[in-house]
């Protein structure tokens, strides 16, 4: 309780500082985070934040939340305030999709938090790792499992891996070609990047109240697109299938430079033909 009035005292202060920021930056901001497009950006407002959208690759950021605050994480109770070893519906199937139909062996759970996907995978016999940069979540990991199977997101370039899962993850990128590259090198050669986010289906931010963009924490709001458009920059190509779940605008995404993969999600777009691929609530 506490913890939490602190919390929301810190905001007050901090909040104002931020908004300043960011119309400063807004105003002198000369490229596009993802395309490098130029201005003039389209500027739209909602959920109480104002918002920048590229016109030509259709990118919407805003950075009116704190980098650092950001570097912290989630904790164990993660943006749901779930208890630990809940959740991880879309991690577990993405995973078990991609060892079915891609062979893939090692995993790593990228800012995966404290859901139940780790255990679950490792009790499946799965060659799992994962990452997060919450400090509470990684010393409740590494408990169990040790050190070398769970540990800081900057830690986790020791080693490549066949899949590279982030659920609700690159939406928190202040950076995104920056950390998409860097997400790129823990790929092995052809290997397969997935995960999911919201889309903006009409390159607007406000959503029919879904309020995917009303956390500050939310910074990126991807559309087919632009992430389609960051994909192709890291020499993927990008799939998207709908997620029928409890957030309406989420979306499974995969990227991969790999034919086979890429042939494989393509025939699986067909069956699907416009259906989610996965559903849960």
């Amino acid at each position: 309780m506490l913890r939490q009035t602190i919390f929301e005292i810190a905001k007050r202060i901090a909040y104002p500082a931020l908004d300043a920021k960011w119309r400063l930056e807004r105003t002198f901001c000369r490229a596009c985070p993802v395309c490098t497009g130029k201005p003039p950006f389209d500027e739209t407002r909602a959920y109480g934040r104002v918002f920048l959208r590229c016109r030509n690759c259709c990118h919407i950021w805003a950075h009116d939340y704190s980098r650092a605050r950001a570097g912290f994480g989630m904790g164990l109770s993660g943006w749901g305030g779930g208890e630990p070893d809940s959740g991880g519906e879309s991690e577990i199937f993405l995973s078990r999709f991609s060892a079915e139909n891609f062979g893939s062996k090692s995993v790593l759970l990228f800012g995966t938090g404290p859901t139940r996907a780790f255990r679950v995978l490792h009790d499946e016999g799965f060659d799992v790792h994962g990452c997060d940069v919450s400090r509470d979540v990684i010393s409740f990991r590494q408990r169990e499992f040790g050190e070398s199977r769970f540990f800081h997101v900057e830690a986790a370039g020791q080693r490549q891996y066949d899949l590279v899962v982030a659920t609700e993850v690159i939406e928190h990128f202040f950076d995104p070609m920056g950390e998409l590259t860097s997400i790129a090198r823990l790929c092995r050669k052809d290997g397969v990047f997935c995960g999911s986010t919201g889309f903006s289906s009409s390159g607007e931010v406000e959503d029919g109240g879904a309020g995917y963009m009303s956390p500050r924490g939310h910074v990126i709001y991807w559309s087919e697109r632009s992430l389609g458009r960051a994909f192709e920059k890291l020499g993927w190509q990008l799939h998207s299938f709908g997620l029928a779940s409890n957030v309406p605008t989420a979306r499974l995404f995969f990227g991969s430079s790999n034919p086979e993969v890429n042939a494989k999600l393509d025939a699986v777009a067909k069956r699907c033909e416009g259906q989610p691929l996965l559903r849960w609530t």
